[in-house]
């Protein structure tokens, strides 16, 4: 599968393309072309400009600042009818502490709105690039929220094509909320406690 990763210059966009780059052919998206195409050649892929990589793949992940969110609609077109996964988070850091950055809806529904023909989830969010930087990553569990059952399936393969992760469907994609939300508690967490990233994984009763 061609999976392209906008906003692939970053920490978590970088991490992520690395680990998918070992069994999908990856497209590294950034508004400057060169930084794109050095970046994809520390991981083996290729990078482009963002309209490129979402014209040539077949889905996409979508880790841009929340600050840039707006700048998706320019890629509409280009990802109509495509898998679009968001792993934006939107967070403020205020007395010492990480906050949510939305009073209502969440990013992953913003970016739906401005992709009206993509089939838009989330996932990833709770991940925190530390764990993508390591040859192998640790046993997670990625929660995914998405307006159906289908895309769900869809994003979960790509969430089980890294291994050790275990995709869990939260519901609706008004659940991404939810899940976004999880993320400041994440790093204030980690950042408190100095224990170092941390990710989310549940355990059953049944284990």
């Amino acid at each position: 599968m061609k999976i392209a990763i906008i906003g692939g210059t970053g920490s978590m966009g970088r991490g992520l393309g690395e680990q998918l780059a070992k069994g999908h052919e990856v497209i590294v998206g950034s508004r400057d072309p060169a930084k794109a195409k050095a970046a994809a050649a520390e991981i083996k892929a290729r990078g482009s400009d963002y309209s490129t990589a979402a014209k040539e793949c077949d889905a996409a992940i979508v880790a841009i600042p929340f600050s840039a969110i707006d700048l998706m609609s320019s890629l509409a077109n280009d990802l109509s009818g495509k898998l679009v996964i968001s792993v934006i988070n939107p967070m403020k850091f205020e007395h010492g502490r990480w906050l949510y950055g939305l009073d209502r809806g969440s990013a992953a529904e913003m970016l739906a709105s401005k992709l009206p023909k993509s089939r838009v989830a989330t996932a990833f969010n709770n991940v925190t690039a530390a764990f993508f930087c390591k040859p192998e990553v640790s046993r997670l569990d990625v929660v995914v929220a998405a307006d159906s059952k289908e895309t769900f399936v869809e994003a979960a393969g790509i969430v089980k094509s890294i291994p050790n992760l275990r995709p869990l469907y939260a519901g609706p994609l008004s659940e991404s909320q939810t899940v976004e939300r999880i993320t400041p508690l994440i790093l204030n967490l980690a950042r408190i406690n100095k224990t170092g990233s941390l990710g989310t994984r549940f355990v059953s009763q049944k284990d």
